[in-house]
């Protein structure tokens, strides 16, 4: 009988825990849950307790927080 593995799809093999999202951003988990619960951050999915990161929607926040010069972030 052959053992059971548990599903996978190519979307939760994507996700980004906030341990390496912060990591990469050169930021904090701590950062990343405030950024959750104050709606800055990117967009994420709660898998029970614990918050995953599709790539896509990291890539989405990031590019919107491109500016052409510091007056124009505080608009």
């Amino acid at each position: 009988m052959p053992l059971s593995t548990p599903a996978s799809t190519a979307l939760l093999d994507s996700l980004i825990t906030p341990a390496t999202l912060a990591a990469r951003l050169g930021t904090t988990e701590r950062s990343l849950s405030e950024w959750r619960i104050t709606g800055r951050g990117p967009k994420f999915i709660r898998i029970g307790r614990s918050p995953r990161y599709r790539p896509e929607a990291v890539d989405e926040w990031l590019l919107a927080q491109e500016h052409a010069s510091t007056s124009e972030e505080a608009a």
